[in-house]
């Protein structure tokens, strides 16, 4: 039960000793007026009977209100019946009492820590309790905002994978933040020696962080290292590792810092620089020609097509100003007018320049790029895009001179047509004015001879008759010389028509002296009557091969003409053959050319007659050959193709 309050004697005494009456004598009043802490002291019932000042000051009552039980009334009312509870059982059994209660002072709440043990005779009576009180309100707000701040540090630790860490410099003693311990795989609040955080780095990496220990503790260097390292787990990972030094009246102290799990960071700028270098490797083995040039102009890579178009090396071409291998009037213009417009606009495109290569010759190139800014957007670089149109400008310049030096040939060729047509129509007119006298002067002489003849003038006659011969000679001649010029003139052009083969024949014969007529033989093989052919060209190179066949054919000998046609592939053959000599040895490689001459009548003729019939069948797609020559005889073989 609560002990009862003291009678006003003992009321008095107790206010005597606390007001320090006798306190010279008491060392126990001494030691607990000086003491920091609240002191109190209790009878044998737990009634107080005595505070110190700090007591008084922590409670905010007067030594004689603290007395008995005054105490109680600074116990926070619903605190109250608890702790004086509490406090009478550790009374009745003797015991140490020690609690935490809140109480008010000046009207707020306060916690205090109370301790009391009881005091017990050398005969082991209970003489009363003696205790202090301590306000620790202040310290519990701080422990509570240390606790909460620890938390909230370790939740932002752990959120952003950020670990803290200390080392005293003095006792060598390492603290690790929880998020620490969990970036090293070890429980939280694991306290790690010197030697074992060392450990955890790579073999490489540990001369590294010593390094920048050193430095940090010699001369106050801070560090932000990427390291990797080995957790307790085996886990290979990397960590940013950054720290600086605390210092005390000059003298380092400790060091603080921090660390990071920054592995996927690691490995992202690792594989971006694995990126760059591929990027860089591709872009330096692309088959276009390309270079990049900072804000200055200075060139910052090139491709390797780039060099090999130029002639350069790689180590002659970086940092230097793009200026340096243009021809002056292209570095003007790039300075004046492409560059601005492409800082402005943020491209250009097909800018006209000349390089120069590294012997010194120029090439022609339209240059296009793109410019790249800084996030505040200011000119960073530019990639550009080359195109070298050195061999296109070349062969454009070929091209117009080709076109030039075409148009002059069609002039010429308008011109030659204009002449042949002349030369056509001249022919057409020396045909007419020489070779129709000429027909006319044979038809007389044969009527004059057939009237000499019959009034028995044959002296007369025969003279005639040999005139009439070399008329018809003159006729021949006439003909193969215009025929010549005409095929010449011509252009290889005839006109093919279905003609009667039996007409050929009779024209082809009737062509020749009358007197030699009958010695011409047609031996028909076929009973096809049309051919396709130009009846003029045909009868020309048929007459001139009979007409050849007679002239070297002996005395009145006969000269055979056959007809045949096959079917496969369709044609018409026609062959002259004589009892001739044959025709010389010398004379057969140029049979066919103009020119080519036999020894009878050489003196009379030029060598046109088989040139024209090898033309005629030309034309006609056909051919004139030599089926035998010898003795015995000649053979010549005309092959007229009826096939479109």
């Amino acid at each position: 039960m609560m002990p009862t309050p003291p009678d006003d004697g003992a009321s008095q005494a107790n206010l005597a000793a606390a007001s320090g009456l006798g306190a010279s004598a008491d060392p126990f009043a001494v030691l607990a007026e000086t003491a920091p802490l609240g002191v109190f002291r209790t009878d044998t019932a737990g009634g107080f009977t005595y505070t110190n000042a700090g007591w008084q000051a922590a409670s905010g009552l007067s030594a004689a209100q603290s007395l008995g039980d005054g105490w109680a009334a600074t116990v926070q009312p619903e605190d109250r019946a608890w702790v004086l509870d509490h406090w009478r059982r550790s009374v009745e059994r003797r015991e140490p009492f020690e609690m935490r209660y809140r109480g008010r002072r000046d009207g707020s709440v306060r916690q205090f820590w109370v301790r009391a043990r009881p005091l017990v005779s050398a005969g082991g009576a209970l003489a009363g309790y003696v205790g202090v009180v301590e306000d620790v309100t202040d310290r519990i707000t701080a422990e509570r905002e240390l606790r909460d701040s620890k938390a909230l540090l370790d939740r932002t630790g752990r959120v952003a994978g950020i670990g803290g860490w200390s080392l005293d410099l003095q006792t060598e003693e390492l603290v690790w933040s929880d998020q620490t311990c969990r970036i090293h795989d070890v429980e939280p609040g694991y306290r790690p020696s010197l030697q074992e955080a060392f450990s955890y780095y790579k073999p490489e990496a540990r001369p590294v962080i010593e390094a920048a220990l050193r430095r940090g503790v010699a001369h106050g260097e801070p560090w932000s290292l990427e390291l990797p390292l080995v957790t307790a787990k085996g886990r290979e990972i990397w960590v940013l590792s950054q720290g600086q030094v605390d210092w005390q009246d000059g003298v380092p102290v400790r060091l603080v810092g921090a660390c990071q799990d920054v592995t996927e960071h690691h490995r992202a700028a690792v594989e971006l620089e694995h990126n760059r270098q591929r990027l860089r490797a591709l872009y330096e083995s692309t088959p276009a020609l390309m270079h990049s040039v900072d804000a200055a102009g200075r060139v910052l890579s090139v491709s390797n097509r780039w060099l090999d178009r130029l002639g350069y090396k790689r180590q002659q071409v970086i940092g230097r100003s793009l200026e340096d291998f243009m021809t002056p009037a292209s570095a003007r213009q790039l300075r004046e007018v492409y560059r601005p417009a492409m800082w402005r606009d943020g491209q250009v495109s097909d800018c006209a320049l000349q390089l120069i290569t590294v012997d010194g010759r120029l090439r022609d190139v339209l240059i296009s790029a793109v410019a790249e800014y800084t996030p505040e957007g200011q000119p960073l670089r530019a990639l550009a895009l080359v195109d070298d149109i050195t061999e296109d400008l070349q062969r454009q310049a070929e091209l117009a001179h080709e076109q030039q030096m075409r148009r002059q040939t069609e002039r010429h060729v308008q011109e030659l047509d204009q002449l042949l047509r002349e030369r056509s129509e001249m022919l057409d007119v020396l045909a007419h004015e020489v070779r129709q006298p000429l027909n006319n002067a044979s038809a007389a002489l044969q009527s004059a001879a057939l009237s000499l003849a019959g009034q028995g003038e044959r002296e007369a006659q025969m003279r005639l008759t040999r005139a009439q011969a070399v008329l018809s000679q003159v006729l021949a001649g006439v003909d193969n010389t215009l025929a010549a010029a005409s095929l010449l003139a011509g252009g290889g052009r005839i006109a093919r028509e279905d003609a009667d083969i039996d007409t050929l024949l009779a024209v082809s014969i009737a062509d020749l002296p009358r007197e030699q007529r009958g010695r011409i033989v047609v031996h028909r093989h076929t009973a096809t009557r049309t051919a396709l052919m130009d009846m003029s060209l045909m009868r020309l190179a048929l007459r001139n091969l009979l007409s050849n066949a007679l002239k070297y054919a002996p005395g009145a000998s006969t000269v055979a003409l056959h007809v045949m046609d096959f079917d496969e592939p369709p044609a018409l053959q026609l062959e002259v053959a004589d009892a001739g000599p044959g025709i010389p040895r010398e004379l057969l490689p140029r049979l066919f050319t103009r020119g080519a001459r036999g020894s009878a009548g050489a003196e009379s003729t030029h060598g046109l007659g088989l040139y024209i019939v090898r033309r005629v069948m030309d034309m006609h797609g056909g051919n004139a050959e030599l089926l035998r020559t010898g003795p015995l005889g000649t053979v010549m073989r005309l092959t007229l193709p009826q096939a479109d």
